[in-house]
């Protein structure tokens, strides 16, 4: 599972992650989103299917990346059960 803290949700409820952190995530099996102290969990399945935006945006360091919207629902809101372990 790839752990990612988010500090700002854009247009207050979409968190962005970055295209190789999705890869990240997709290797480890799943992402762990954390904001303000409530944590939202999104599968294997669910990663395999969010493509990142048509854009590239130039990085202050080195290459280029594309963002990749998720809606933020956390884990405690939800209410179908998540996977059991």
């Amino acid at each position: 599972m790839f752990a990612k803290v988010v500090k700002k949700l854009w247009q207050g409820k979409y968190c962005s992650i970055r295209d190789y952190e999705l890869e990240k995530a997709i290797k480890n099996g799943g992402l762990s989103l954390h904001y303000n102290g409530k944590i939202m969990t999104v599968c294997l399945d669910d990663l395999l299917k969010l493509k990142p935006s048509g854009n590239a945006i130039q990085s202050n360091f080195k290459g280029t990346y594309r963002l990749v919207d998720i809606k933020f629902k956390p884990d405690a809101d939800n209410k179908v059960q998540k996977q059991l372990f």
